[in-house]
């Protein structure tokens, strides 16, 4: 079980995703290191050696502090597999090396457990999108760009080492046998691309966390700490006339959870989806202190609203 997921390399510049947080600007500039040029001992990934057979931590060394202007990528060594598409998902081993002093930071090596994310430029890097698109599964991947390690460090340039293991095409609806609804306080519907919608709650809103499964998937069950992809659409209990975010807006995508359990997403999502099975679509009733709390999050979601969630389980990686 993977209990960490790469936890500088996420909150540094590579994953974007946060539940009701989708719009990234692709055209914002990386920040400038805290070397400067002028200082770099190394300027470019030509500086750099990688040594060690793809499947095995890498060995990264250059004369440091490396400083290279705006984001690179080459490939190292090419796999023979398919080249990865857009929408996919990707499991991938990385490993972060500090540009300022030569040090790995952290690598999925070390945990023995691979990171996953989906080619999806609205929840990943437009730079690792780049990197990465129409690279053969089973290619080692060397990129750099500009950011922190980790939240609240300073700037510098970091060094990724990506060994792409496999890929997977999510579903993009949840597929299997309709479920009862009778003991659901809402009624689910779909449109004909499998849209959902809900009638108005039945009864009162419940002070714990439910879930109710109206289609039963017949894939493995989510397990804490993978990465899982999704579709939902969010309601307020109080107003179900229209949802407050959905994945399934026009130009949006599968939202990736990763690592489920500990993502940055509400409690309600962490705890109720995992042991559900890929395939699934379950109603989660999110009471406030699962949810946004008293504070809420303005201007959609008031204080102390029960939330309602109707989730598509498309795919589970790691």
């Amino acid at each position: 079980m993977r209990t960490q997921v790469l936890s500088a390399i996420a909150a540094a510049v590579l994953l974007l995703s946060a539940c009701g947080e989708t719009d990234s600007d692709d055209s914002a500039p990386s920040a400038p290191p805290s070397v400067s040029a002028e200082d770099a001992k190394s300027t470019s990934l030509s500086d750099i050696t990688v040594a060690g057979e793809f499947g095995q931590k890498p060995t990264v060394s250059f004369a440091s502090p490396l400083v290279v202007d705006g984001s690179e990528s080459t490939i190292i060594s090419e796999g023979d597999g398919a080249k990865i598409a857009a929408g996919e998902q990707v499991t991938a081993q990385m490993t972060l090396v500090s540009g300022t002093t030569g040090e790995v930071v952290e690598s999925s090596y070390d945990a023995q457990a691979p990171a996953g994310f989906p080619m999806d430029s609205a929840q990943i890097s437009q730079d690792l999108y780049d990197a990465l698109i129409d690279v053969p599964v089973g290619s080692r991947v060397l990129m750099s760009l500009n950011g922190a390690a980790q939240q609240g460090q300073p700037e510098q340039t970091l060094v990724y080492v990506i060994d792409v293991e496999k890929t997977t095409k999510p579903l993009t609806r949840a597929e299997g046998a309709k479920a009862d609804q009778s003991g659901n306080p809402v009624t689910v519907t779909w449109a004909d691309n499998g849209e959902p919608a809900i009638s108005a709650p039945q009864g009162e809103p419940p002070a714990e966390l439910e879930s109710y499964t109206t289609i039963e998937g017949e894939g493995p069950e989510v397990k804490e700490g993978q990465s899982v992809a999704v579709h939902y659409s969010g309601w307020l209990w109080d107003d179900t006339s229209k949802y407050f975010d959905s994945s399934w807006q026009e130009g949006r995508g599968p939202f990736a959870v990763d690592p489920v359990g500990q993502a940055q997403v509400i409690d309600g999502w962490n705890e109720g989806l995992v042991g559900q099975k890929v395939g699934s679509q379950v109603v989660l009733v999110i009471p406030p202190d699962k949810g946004y709390g008293e504070q809420g999050s303005p201007p959609n979601i008031p204080g102390n609203a029960t939330l309602i969630f109707v989730v598509d389980i498309l795919s589970a990686q790691g």
